[in-house]
């Protein structure tokens, strides 16, 4: 295959699923930060956003790392630097969730102050190191990758990362990214999405994403 591909795949739906992580990032530490002592069950709904967004960006990285780097790599010697950055922060990541997954049942199971407040701070620096990740990923890697994989390629890492994910979380993963695009970035989704997901995001996705959300926050 030639370095340079003559269709370029349309990488912004990347961009797109960067901002569910942007806003995760920013709202679960403040959600953390209020849960009230004794507050099981409402500590339980907040642990299990965690543990969402921990597994969609573990979902995400591990089809970086297993598809989109190797090829970079091949193909742009001349940026190996960039791509290698990309990697090591992909590890100090994975670093960060894991001490954050580590505190998970004690915040479920007794959320007092002390608690919350350490893990709100592990999901501060989570969060700081990611948007610095992503903020570079899309100005570096993402030209890159629309300049040296083929559309074909493109597809296959976003179908690598969705196959990672269990079944039973696709809709609400595919209802979370739907939430945070604009009416023209839905569109573009929804032209490259299975049947099956546009209806059942019409049907059910939609507003049961807006349910999840509306108690996630308290309303």
């Amino acid at each position: 295959m030639s370095d340079v591909v003559t269709s370029k795949p349309d990488v912004h739906d990347m961009v797109v699923v960067h901002r569910t992580f942007r806003q995760s990032s920013a709202e679960l530490p403040e959600l953390v930060r209020g849960l009230r002592p004794g507050d099981t069950a409402r500590a339980q709904l907040v642990v299990e956003a965690v543990r969402f967004m921990l597994m969609g960006l573990e979902a995400h990285h591990v089809s970086e790392d297993e598809f989109l780097w190797p090829r970079l790599s091949a193909r742009t010697t001349p940026h190996a630097e960039a791509i290698a950055r990309m990697e090591e922060q992909h590890h100090r990541l994975e670093e960060l969730v894991t001490l954050v997954r580590g505190a998970l049942d004690g915040l479920a199971a007794d959320p007092r102050p002390s608690v919350c407040e350490q893990v709100a701070a592990q999901l501060t620096e989570l969060g700081t190191v990611l948007t610095a990740h992503m903020d570079e990923e899309e100005n570096t890697i993402l030209p890159l990758a629309a300049d040296h994989l083929s559309v074909a390629e493109w597809e296959e890492l976003g179908e690598i990362s969705l196959a990672k994910l269990e079944k039973k979380h696709l809709l609400r993963a595919f209802s979370a990214l739907m939430a945070v695009a604009t009416p023209e970035e839905q569109r573009a989704i929804l032209a490259k999405a299975p049947l099956p997901a546009r209806v059942l995001w019409r049907l059910t996705g939609r507003r049961s994403h807006a349910r999840w959300e509306a108690r996630l926050r308290g309303a």
